[in-house]
C-alpha cells in the first residue's frame, strides 16, 4: 500500500509538471473552446517578461537565476490566479473530464429520480438548469415574486419616473417580453408558493408611469414558449424575432407617425446542416438534440455599423446567407449571425429620416438592431452589462436622440437594479 501511494503521488506531480513543461516547450496554448463559447487562458511566456527570463535561464542552464525568478513571480496573487486559470484552462484531456462529470451526475441524477413520476429533473448537479421530458427542452429555474422583487420594481419605476421628467421633450418606448420562468406556464410552478406566474410584471405595469408607452409579448402557454424560444437556448428563434420586430414596429409608430414602412420578411432560410445546441446545453453537456436553426430573409437597406468604435464592413448575417458557417456542436448560432453585444453599437442609413433612436437590452435585442434602425437615421444600441458606468445624461451631451426603447424581460425591464437600472 505504501509503495502504491507513492506511486500514485509522483503520477499525481507529473500530471501538475505536464502543463507548465508544455509551456515551456510551446510557448503560448491559447485556443478557442467552442464548448464553452470563450477563449481558454493560456500563460503565454510572451505576455509576461519575467516568466520569459526565467524560461531563457533555463535553457541556459542558469537555474539558480531561473528559479529566483519564478520564485517572486509565484508570490504574486495576480500571477498565482491567472496560473491556476491557465493550468485548469490547459490540463490534460480536460473536456473529456468536464464531459464524464457530466455523464456521472446525470446517471446519480436518473438513479435518484427513478422511483419519482417527476417530469422536471435537474440537468446537472452545477447548473440551475433542468431537463423537461415532456417537451424534451432544457429550462431555466423559475423566477420568484417577493418582497425583495416588489422593492426592486418599485426603484426601477421610480428611475423610469425621473428619467421621463427630465427628459420631457423625449419619447420613452418599453417592449416587454415574457420568459418561460417568469410566466404562469413553467412546469414547477406548483411546487414553490412565491413562483412568479407573471406577478412581477402586473405589479410593475399597475404602478408604471403614464408617459412610458410599452407593448408587451406575453405566452399564453407553453405552446407559444416553444413556437417563439429555442428548446436548449434561452434566445429567442426566428419567429420570436418577427414578432417582436412587428409589435415594436407599431410601438414606435404612435410616437412616429411619419415612420418608413416595416421591412419585408421574404421567407425563412433554414439551415438543415445545423443542430443548434444553445447555451443550457454547452453549459450543461446534456445529450438532448439540437434546435432547428432558421432566419429571417430580409433585405436591410445600405448602412454604417461601427461597433465598439471599429467600422464593420461585412455584417455577419450576409456571412451566413452566403452559407459560411460552421456545424461544429456547440456553435453559438444565434451570436454568430445576428452579432455578439458590445457596449456601444451604431448605426447610420442614409434615408430620410431626421430621427435618432437609443435602445437598451440585452443579447436579445441584438436580433432587431439593424431591423428598426432601418427606421431612423442613427441609433445607437447599448448594453448597460458592458456599459457600467453609461449615463442618460451625458450621452445625450454627445448624442442627439428622439426616441429611447427598452426590450427585454423581467430583469432587463423593470426588477434588476444593478446593471439595468439606467443612470440619470
Amino acid at each position: 500500500m505504501k509503495k502504491f501511494l507513492q506511486y500514485l503521488l509522483v503520477i499525481f506531480f507529473l500530471l501538475l509538471l505536464v502543463i507548465p513543461i508544455h509551456w515551456l516547450l510551446s510557448g503560448d496554448t491559447s485556443e478557442v473552446s467552442t464548448a464553452e463559447a470563450r477563449t481558454m487562458v493560456a500563460l503565454a511566456p510572451a505576455e509576461n517578461p519575467n516568466l520569459q527570463r526565467a524560461i531563457s535561464l533555463f535553457r541556459e542552464g542558469n537555474i539558480t537565476e531561473a528559479a529566483e525568478i519564478l520564485l517572486n513571480l509565484y508570490t504574486s496573487r495576480s500571477f498565482i490566479e491567472k496560473f491556476e486559470r491557465a493550468t485548469s484552462d490547459q490540463f490534460p484531456l480536460r473536456m473529456e473530464m468536464i464531459q464524464f462529470s457530466r455523464a456521472f451526475d446525470r446517471f446519480v441524477i436518473n438513479i435518484s429520480y427513478a422511483l419519482t413520476q417527476d417530469k422536471v429533473i435537474p440537468a446537472d448537479m452545477t447548473n440551475d438548469i433542468y431537463y423537461d421530458k415532456v417537451d424534451n427542452q432544457l429550462l431555466h429555474p423559475l423566477t420568484l415574486f417577493n418582497q425583495t422583487t416588489k422593492e426592486n420594481i418599485d426603484t426601477r419605476i421610480q428611475n423610469y419616473t425621473e428619467l421621463i421628467q427630465e427628459n420631457p421633450e423625449l419619447n420613452f418606448y418599453l417592449y416587454y417580453h415574457q420568459l418561460l420562468e417568469n410566466s404562469d406556464f413553467h412546469p414547477i410552478n406548483i411546487h414553490f408558493s412565491e413562483a412568479d406566474r407573471g406577478q412581477s410584471f402586473r405589479y410593475f405595469e399597475g404602478q408604471m408611469p403614464d408617459a412610458l408607452n410599452y407593448e408587451k409579448f406575453l405566452l399564453t402557454g407553453m405552446e407559444d414558449h416553444l413556437k417563439y424560444y429555442y428548446r436548449t437556448d434561452h434566445h429567442w428563434n426566428v419567429y420570436g424575432v418577427l414578432r417582436a420586430y412587428d409589435e415594436i414596429y407599431e410601438l414606435l409608430r404612435k410616437g412616429y407617425p411619419e415612420i418608413s414602412p416595416k421591412l419585408e420578411n421574404e421567407g425563412i432560410m433554414a439551415f438543415p446542416e445545423i443542430d443548434f445546441l444553445g447555451r443550457m446545453a454547452r453549459i450543461t453537456f446534456f445529450p438532448i438534440d439540437g434546435d432547428d436553426f432558421a432566419v429571417e430573409l430580409i433585405d436591410i437597406p445600405e448602412h454604417q455599423i461601427i461597433k465598439s468604435g471599429q467600422e464593420l464592413e461585412e455584417h455577419s448575417r450576409q456571412i451566413y446567407y452566403e452559407g459560411n458557417y460552421s456545424t461544429i456542436p456547440y456553435i453559438n448560432h444565434f451570436n454568430e449571425f445576428y452579432g455578439k453585444v458590445t457596449d456601444l453599437i451604431e448605426y447610420s442609413f442614409d434615408n430620410n429620416s431626421d430621427r435618432n433612436l437609443l435602445m437598451i437590452g440585452s443579447s436579445y435585442r441584438i436580433a432587431l438592431d439593424p431591423l428598426l434602425a432601418s427606421h431612423y437615421n442613427k441609433t445607437y444600441c447599448i448594453d448597460l452589462r458592458y456599459n457600467t458606468d453609461f449615463s442618460l445624461s451625458e450621452f445625450l451631451e454627445d448624442h442627439k436622440v428622439d426616441d429611447i426603447l427598452i426590450i427585454g424581460d423581467n430583469t432587463v425591464a423593470f426588477d434588476d437594479i444593478e446593471y439595468w437600472k439606467i443612470n440619470p
